[in-house]
């Protein structure tokens, strides 16, 4: 509630406050709103969720807006407007993920991908007409990269296409009803397929996976956040979803490799249900290349505060996974910033960074440019400079690093060759110990 005082009475943020307050605290709210909800819903088919964060589909079916965009092949206009620069900087991806592979192959570590599926895809048939995607279609993510990275022989589980193909004769859900994440038992399933397969990349015996009976619950929360969203009073009918218990098997010669995953919010599926710590020793997850969750600390952390060439180094298996409309983001600027970090010397990085950051302080246009940008978004102005010249190396970093240019980087920076030769060391001496054991 605001304080009375005569300059608040006067210029009105009394009255504005107090009934901005009242809006909030008054009697039996949450109630009564979730009743106004469901009335609007039952009569009239509407919801005060705006169209860009929920879409409703056919037969009580919920999506999320940028999975329609991406079926009617339009999600990329919303990160270029032209369709033959957005295929250059997929093909530019494909790259660096390819190189980067080749770059940890070298050094003991399996760098693979999981291209996830999207409801969209999956479940068309119950997706809206299309009435306003009516761009030129061009270009999607989900159909370029996997033809891509067949050709550059890139480590990669194309879990849509499985899924496009078992949809009919599994009998189970592989997308809840009003969720928006693949459903428990369907990532379940692929994550035991991913396991085998990191077994085969390593040749390694890694534990199993033991899917327990399937059995019909009620949704779990994760399985309806889409239907959340409504804040109704009853639950929307829903087909039926199948859980089971999931452990893994007591094989004494298993080994439990290192795990990093860089990827979207589907792998909390993975991440929460089967029993990782089980299968990996470490499992850290880097989601959307940006917050640190890692089982070997408390807290969460910045990905900014990691040393990115240990992590990786010190890894058995990197793995990207996103879901089809998450692909146009480009693995979130991992594969640039991995890069950079394997081949290039913090002075060298920062004399590069230096040279922009002279090149846009000497620019009055675009500093004028930064400056209303960090005032509008209430930013410090060294801070808004910073993200600028990150914008500007994303964009293009072999323009600025130009040992990424080859083919594969022959370039290596200390900190690697120091990370992987302790490792080389570390390695060597396990193996005498066994030996001598």
């Amino acid at each position: 509630m605001p304080k009375l005082t005569l300059k608040s009475y006067r210029d009105g943020s009394f009255q504005t406050g107090t009934e901005k307050h009242l809006q909030y605290h008054f009697g039996f709210r949450p109630p009564i709103i979730r009743l106004y909800n469901q009335y609007l819903w039952d009569f009239y088919g509407k919801t005060y969720v705006s169209p860009g964060t929920l879409t409703i589909g056919k037969d009580g079916w919920l999506y999320e807006p940028w999975f329609v965009e991406d079926y009617y092949q339009s999600l990329s206009y919303t990160f270029s407007s032209d369709p033959e620069s957005m295929a250059k900087m997929f093909e530019a991806e494909a790259k660096r993920v390819y190189q980067l592979q080749h770059i940890l192959h070298d050094c003991g570590t399996e760098l693979l991908v999981a291209l996830l599926p999207g409801k969209d895809l999956i479940y068309p048939e119950h997706l809206p007409d299309n009435t306003q995607y009516t761009k030129e279609k061009k270009i999607t993510a989900r159909g370029f990269f996997g033809p891509e990275y067949d050709r550059l022989g890139v480590n990669h589980v194309d879990v849509e296409q499985w899924f496009v193909q078992m949809k009919d004769t599994a009998d189970f859900l592989l997308f809840p009803q009003t969720g928006t994440h693949w459903s428990m038992m369907a990532a379940a399933y692929a994550a035991d397929s991913l396991f085998r397969y990191m077994e085969d990349l390593k040749g390694c015996n890694m534990h199993n996976l033991i899917i327990g009976e399937r059995h019909v619950e009620d949704a779990h929360k994760p399985d309806k956040d889409l239907e959340s969203l409504l804040n109704l009073i009853r639950p929307l009918k829903r087909l039926p979803l199948h859980y089971a218990e999931i452990e893994t098997d007591d094989d004494t010669t298993a080994i439990k490799p290192a795990l990093l995953t860089i990827g979207d919010s589907f792998w909390w599926n993975i991440n929460t249900q089967i029993p990782i710590s089980k299968m990996f020793s470490v499992y850290p997850f880097w989601y959307y290349n940006s917050t640190v969750y890692d089982n070997r600390v408390a807290h969460t952390y910045s990905v900014k505060d990691t040393d990115v060439v240990s992590e990786l180094l010190t890894a058995d298996f990197v793995l990207l996974s996103y879901c089809s409309s998450q692909l146009y983001n480009l693995n979130n600027n991992f594969t640039k910033q991995a890069l950079i970090a394997c081949c290039y010397d913090p002075e060298e990085t920062d004399s590069i960074r230096n040279v922009l950051r002279t090149r846009i302080i000497e620019d009055k246009e675009w500093m004028a440019s930064i400056e209303n940008h960090a005032k509008n978004n209430s930013q410090e102005l060294g801070q808004a400079i910073e993200g600028t010249i990150d914008y500007v190396i994303n964009l293009c970093p072999e323009k600025y690093f130009p040992a990424l240019a080859d083919s594969i980087p022959s370039k290596r920076s200390r900190h690697f060759v120091e990370v992987f030769q302790k490792k080389e060391s570390t390695s060597l001496l396990k193996e005498i110990s066994e030996n001598i054991q």
